[in-house]
């Protein structure tokens, strides 16, 4: 499963029982809460390690990178999370799924857009005095988005409306024209 390519000590993902460690101490380490950016592919591997009451939360892209030979594309993200500060009926409704498109250019794949951090941070309904430890720094945009929402609690509220106009944007009629001709 492992990328020796992405990382030099990427092998240590080959070995199942690296996941189950990694999910533990995640468990042990953040009994608060956490969340964890996978793929669809590595679902089947991490979720038998996981607390049953973990959510599943997706990242839908409708941008997303196509690759030769892989068709259906993969083109959501499960993002894995657990515990957080309760959501009361009195706070907004989320949904379980983010539409944003993928970074370009930002020196790493899979870096994470801002409007996708801040959907995270909501879902556990984070707050300016608590910790985020970001175990994959990678291009740092997690922590920028981190101090960017901590800056502008409460008023970051404004990403729901640039996540959810993009899912407005695709699942338009226009949009599945194409679909049935």
């Amino acid at each position: 499963m492992g990328h020796r390519y992405d990382h030099p000590e990427a092998y240590v993902w080959d070995d199942i029982d690296h996941y189950y460690q990694f999910i533990k101490s995640l468990s042990d380490d953040y009994p608060d809460g956490w969340a964890l950016s996978a793929s669809s592919s590595s679902l089947y591997t991490l979720l038998p390690f996981c607390p049953k009451n973990i959510r599943i939360h997706a990242w839908v892209k409708p941008f997303a990178a196509f690759k030769k030979n892989v068709n259906p594309a993969f083109a959501w993200e499960p993002v894995l999370i657990i515990g957080g500060r309760p959501r009361g009926d009195e706070m907004t409704y989320m949904r379980d799924f983010a539409a944003q498109n993928i970074e370009l250019k930002k020196g790493l794949t899979g870096a994470k857009p801002e409007a996708i951090c801040f959907w995270i941070f909501d879902s556990m309904n984070l707050r300016p005095g608590d910790t985020l430890v970001d175990l994959f720094p990678g291009t740092g945009a997690v922590s920028r988005a981190w101090q960017k929402y901590k800056d502008t609690y409460p008023k970051h509220a404004s990403y729901v409306n640039r996540v959810s106009s993009n899912w407005e944007m695709v699942k338009g009629p226009e949009r599945h024209a194409d679909l049935t001709d």
